[in-house]
């Protein structure tokens, strides 16, 4: 057979491939809303349902195709699948561009309603107020530490976190122009941003003002709009924006990661592979720390995250943030609540939610 036979033969079979494809993704919408007429709640998206199809995915995944990749195509399979009963409604740290933009998609895939809050305490906001059924927020970088706001932003709103998304954060130098100019020209980005490409900066552009501004998103607009700014942004934001990416990668770790959590109204059921996370205000006394950090030792949890804020209550008093392995129902987290129930401590539990895949 002759290469271009042989060529049109496998093209011919794709084809074929293709139309049962479509069959079958058709087939499993129709499924979706049959389902959906069946559910006795209202409520569309069911993180442990999808962390669980995607997990099982990945188990019989038999290749060429990366689990990664087969998780990327599933994700938008089940976002068009799940808009057949309802798009959803999903708030974010705007403008449209910035990481938690990127995260929203990793999330909750393609099909699904976006709306860009200029705060993240206007995501919490919108999420309480039901103008929007969930939000994508930024809580932890692994360079730069946590980000407080968010934290606040859980002590003060109810609401439950419902999943996480970790995400490798990759910074670009971007313009209107593909060379890095001599000199005369500024460079924009968020804080946290400038301080994880210090380095790089330091070595390239030590003489350049850089200049904070609340997004790099937002440094993406000014670099849109003014040819002297140059931005340090994803590259969402140079397609969006129609920028050109001078130099990518100027992070200055290759694993720099920022997770990212979904927040909502509803509590999500155990997938066997969770996450909960607590906040716990205590006195300022001696061994207060050590009282909550023994029962999680002794009931055999792994603490995967620790932070702390000033109450907001009392003066001098704290409240500590813990992330750790389980999911509120299991009977060693059961076990630690009931042991921090007996101590002074307040406890408000902020979520038990599926882990991210990594």
């Amino acid at each position: 057979m002759s290469k271009k036979k042989e060529l049109d033969s496998i093209r011919k079979k794709i084809d074929e491939l293709d139309a049962e494809l479509l069959q079958m993704l058709n087939q499993r919408s129709s499924l979706a809303i049959e389902a959906g007429e069946n559910k006795k709640e209202e409520v569309i998206y069911k993180p442990e349902r999808e962390a669980y199809i995607l997990r099982q995915l990945k188990k019989i995944n038999p290749g060429p195709l990366s689990d990664k990749q087969i998780v990327n195509i599933f994700k938008e399979i089940i976002s068009s699948c799940r808009a057949q009963e309802k798009e959803i409604d999903i708030a974010f740290l705007g403008p449209e561009g910035t990481y938690s933009d990127s995260a929203v998609k990793e999330n909750f895939g393609s099909s699904i309603n976006k709306t860009a809050s200029d705060t993240i305490e206007e995501v919490f906001k919108a999420v309480s107020e039901r103008k929007s059924d969930y939000g994508i927020v930024p809580i932890q970088n692994s360079s730069e530490g946590p980000i407080n706001v968010t934290l606040d932003c859980l002590s003060d709103f109810n609401l439950n976190i419902c999943g996480e998304i970790e995400m490798l954060i990759h910074h670009s130098l971007m313009g209107l122009n593909q060379a890095l100019p001599k000199k005369g020209f500024e460079i924009h980005a968020h804080e946290q941003t400038l301080a994880q490409c210090k380095n790089w900066l330091d070595s390239y552009c030590p003489d350049v003002n850089r200049v904070s501004v609340s997004s790099n998103a937002q440094a993406a607009m000014n670099a849109e709009k003014n040819s002297e700014i140059i931005a340090i942004a994803g590259a969402l934001a140079a397609e969006k924006y129609g920028l050109e990416i001078i130099k990518r990668n100027i992070e200055d770790y290759s694993n720099n990661t920022t997770r990212f959590i979904s927040i909502g109204l509803q509590e999500v059921a155990s997938t066997g592979k969770d996450k909960t996370s607590l906040l716990v205000t205590t006195k300022n006394e001696s061994g207060a720390l050590y009282n909550l950090l023994k029962p999680i030792q002794k009931n055999g949890l792994n603490l995967t995250h620790i932070t702390y804020r000033p109450s907001k209550v009392d003066k001098w008093n704290y409240s500590f943030f813990f992330d750790f392995e389980g999911h509120k129902d299991d009977k060693e987290v059961k076990s630690l609540l009931e042991e921090l129930d007996a101590t002074d401590a307040e406890i408000k539990i902020l979520g038990s939610y599926p882990k991210a895949e990594n």
